[in-house]
């Protein structure tokens, strides 16, 4: 009877560990591209691993004026993604961006990309694409990172260029996933959440007037 319990014992324990098994390699990622939220990064390292052999570290940028130029025509935000597609690849001590030169899915979609490595830690990836392509690539989102999202729709937003003030309504859909993403080396806990359109103003970049985006968010264990 003794030996008996104990095996019934040593067979408990063996499923609880083949079950937490597989729900470590089912677990929800927190990369993109094999960079992950969490992973330790250098400028470098960062570009190298997203394939950009050639960056600028601490560009100068445009002159003030021609940034407030800019500014009043298509508004603050479309003005630094017009920035940025000029400047390309670059990096400061805190921050990489990567306006063209990434692409995804079977047709090779090109992505925008900023990553935050403050102290060396990635802390933020933003992934952003033509509102195009949001209906080919949610299935790529839910491939990658699963298809447990919780679903928002806005069928009344509104979006509005700055340079001509005229504003169309359109259906914005979020999706926020409902598991957090695990960093499987660190142990970093991520969140996970895509829009197929990112803000209220029209962008002006080649990317086009409407951005879907992916967000990647480390959960701060600080607290």
């Amino acid at each position: 009877m003794r030996a008996l319990q104990i095996l019934e014992r040593i067979g408990a324990i063996v499923l609880l560990l083949a079950i937490e098994a597989t729900q470590s390699t089912a677990a929800t990622p927190c990369d993109f591209k094999g960079v992950s939220v969490g992973d330790k990064a250098t400028p470098t390292t960062l570009m190298a691993a997203f394939g950009i052999k050639h960056f600028t570290m601490s560009p100068p940028g445009w002159k003030s004026d021609r940034k407030l130029e800019t500014a009043k025509k298509y508004g603050i935000i479309s003005a630094g993604e017009i920035e940025d597609w000029e400047i390309g690849a670059s990096c400061n001590s805190d921050s990489c961006r990567i306006p063209f030169g990434v692409s995804v899915g079977n047709d090779n979609t090109p992505v925008s990309v900023f990553v935050s490595i403050p102290g060396g830690q990635v802390r933020e990836i933003d992934v952003q694409f033509s509102e195009a392509y949001w209906d080919i690539l949610t299935p790529v989102l839910s491939k990658k990172y699963g298809d447990s999202w919780r679903v928002e729709r806005d069928e009344g937003f509104v979006v509005t260029n700055l340079e001509d003030g005229k504003s169309i309504t359109t259906e914005r859909i979020t999706m926020t996933h409902r598991n957090n993403g695990r960093n499987s080396k660190t142990k970093d806990v991520c969140t996970i959440r895509a829009t197929n359109i990112d803000m209220i103003f029209r962008h002006h970049d080649p990317l086009g007037a409407l951005h879907s985006e992916l967000v990647i968010k480390l959960v701060s264990d600080n607290f």
